[in-house]
């Protein structure tokens, strides 16, 4: 089944963004993101570790008590980043909200990709900003095909920052030339 969606959400990129004529063959599509190293700006105390790491697991639940969601402390720009270990062309980013409550505090969070760390990924490219802040929802951003290696999520205003899943889409860059 991931496989099919995997192999949907590639196409549907491709000819959304007129690329698609230029290939011989469809790259492969993965999710970049899945087991690697992620960082945040703080963890929230409480007996459930809302640590980084959560975000990547590959664990779609949506309920913070269920211990597969992050959660910073109520602070003044929260972020969260995920290192991909190389450049990779991203055709898309994928973050799961809290289902179990507070929704609304992803409003205006900010989806960025690059290839620097300077400030946590604040000045990378802007690939799009959540506005969907139902529970549960699932925030997709076309990012026809951004360089980088550091995905980040910013929140631009004081408060706490929960992610439950955080997909990355794309392709060794070298694959996009």
């Amino acid at each position: 089944m991931v496989n099919f969606w995997t192999l949907l959400l590639t196409l549907t990129l491709l000819v959304e963004t007129g690329q698609s004529q230029s290939y011989k063959s469809i790259p492969t599509v993965l999710n970049l993101a899945k087991g690697r190293r992620a960082y945040q700006s703080s963890v929230y105390p409480h007996t459930i570790v809302g640590s980084a790491d959560k975000a990547v697991d590959g664990f779609y639940a949506g309920n913070f008590h269920q211990g597969s969601c992050t959660h910073t402390n109520a602070e003044k720009n929260p972020w969260w980043l995920v290192d991909l270990d190389s450049e990779y062309a991203i055709a898309a980013v994928l973050v799961k909200n809290r289902g179990d409550c507070c929704g609304e505090r992803l409003l205006g969070a900010e989806v960025r990709v690059g290839n620097t760390i300077v400030d946590h990924g604040k000045s990378n490219a802007l690939c799009g900003i959540v506005t969907d802040v139902t529970l549960g929802s699932v925030s997709s951003f076309n990012c026809n095909w951004l360089r980088g290696r550091y995905v980040s999520i910013h929140l631009p205003r004081h408060g706490y920052m929960t992610l439950c899943e955080v997909d990355v889409y794309g392709v060794v860059a070298e694959e996009m030339r």
